[in-house]
């Protein structure tokens, strides 16, 4: 293989490195997969990296940064997308080197926490694991007891309702969305800290709840072309936020875009709405019936990277030591070790330290610290064996009501 380089790409890259993907994907010039990604690769040149040989660019990846929440606390996650070599240099070694190259980099800038969408057999080579997705599965045909099935056309009708939705303007609503996301978001596990919106409008799929002259919820969904798989049903839902001290305007809402995909023939509608236990009387109270849904792929899909265990708990120290002092948790020392990384947590009753792991320490492997940090379920699922410590872990890893969508 001829020397090659690593770096940033550059304003006068754009063109060979939309040449390049174009090549790579089967992305005709002037279709809409083609447009998106000039739009995109000329918005944000300088966060896709690009291989080099001989002068020429031969291979390129897309790396945004994107916070999570835990809590009050947020992590820095890089999501890698967009990995290509052109089809003229494939079979080289130039993916491997690329995705090396890569993983250094987001190591060099301090992510603690990598994800990408893609194959398991290619992408677990460097530190990649599979990771499930989450969901709200809303059947558009609810059983009955009877064994028959709802009507979801007529059962989801409320027109005293209807007449308070419309379609999302962004000129006069996007204000009013934001602080709706923040407010039904904030402290929740999983969801971003904030979320900016567009200035879009006209989608019949996009649409808000007005009551007494003000926006009282949201939801966003799309209708989308086939084939439909297990994670493109004929409409998604990718958000939707209220006053949570008023889910009324939620539940219409919902209703309201359910019935229109049952509308639309839809069967189902995959939604990136909470797993929380606390809004499933909503979701059960807007919709013929729903499934709470954690889903793995085999072959591949979501995968996570633990790239610092040591930078992820320093991240979310603060939120661990409220919920220790909160949980009255008495003094104990824990040490976690993932991917040959052992790090510890000495908690002396006020005050959490993340230090060197001393001792007996917990051996977990990024699926299962990943899980225990989204509280996605309980610790004792997590750690093997009768241990001292677990009542710790408990303690700083609760159960969550988790929102999806940024960790898959």
């Amino acid at each position: 293989m001829s020397e090659i380089a690593f770096r940033r790409a550059m304003v006068g890259d754009v063109e060979e490195v939309l040449r390049v993907m174009a090549q790579a994907f089967g992305r005709a010039p002037g279709s809409e997969k083609y447009e998106r990604d000039k739009e995109r690769i000329t918005r944000e040149t300088d966060a896709h990296w690009v291989l080099v040989r001989a002068g020429e660019i031969v291979g390129a990846a897309h790396v945004r940064r994107e916070e999570i929440q835990v809590g009050q606390a947020v992590v820095a996650k890089a999501d890698v997308g967009e990995v290509c070599i052109a089809p003229s240099c494939q079979g080289e070694g130039l993916g491997t080197a690329l995705m090396k190259m890569v993983v250094g980099q987001l190591k060099a800038d301090g992510y603690p926490l990598s994800r990408l969408g893609g194959y398991r057999r290619f992408y677990e080579r460097f530190g990649w694991v599979p990771f499930p997705r989450g969901y709200i599965d809303f059947a558009l045909r609810g059983l009955t007891s009877r064994g028959g099935f709802t009507d979801p056309v007529s059962y989801l009708d409320r027109p005293e309702e209807d007449a308070r939705i419309r379609a999302y303007d962004g000129c006069r609503d996007a204000a009013a969305c934001e602080a709706l996301y923040a407010a039904f978001n904030a402290g929740r596990t999983g969801a971003e800290p904030a979320r900016a919106f567009g200035a879009g409008a006209g989608n019949p799929w996009r649409v808000v709840y007005e009551e007494g002259g003000a926006v009282r919820a949201y939801v966003f969904a799309s209708q989308n072309a086939p084939p439909y798989t297990r994670f493109s049903s004929a409409v998604s839902i990718s958000d939707g936020a209220c006053d949570p001290g008023d889910t009324r305007p939620l539940r219409a809402t919902l209703r309201y875009v359910l019935r229109q995909a049952a509308i639309a023939g839809a069967e189902s509608v995959r939604a990136r709405l909470p797993l929380d236990p606390s809004l499933y009387d909503l979701y059960r109270d807007s919709s013929c019936g729903f499934v709470p849904s954690l889903w793995q792929s085999s072959e591949g899909g979501n995968m996570l990277q633990v790239l610092s265990l040591r930078g992820l708990l320093e991240a979310i120290a603060p939120e661990l030591t409220e919920r220790l002092r909160t949980a009255k948790q008495g003094t104990g020392e824990v040490g976690l070790r993932v991917r040959g990384e052992t790090v510890g947590l000495a908690w002396d009753g006020g005050r959490l330290t993340v230090g060197e792991g001393k001792g007996d320490w917990v051996a977990l492997g990024q699926d299962g610290v990943m899980k225990m940090v989204l509280g996605l379920v309980p610790v004792e699922q997590v750690v093997e064996g009768e241990r001292e410590d677990v009542a710790m872990l408990r303690a700083a890893f609760p159960v969550q009501g988790t929102a999806t969508g940024v960790w898959g």
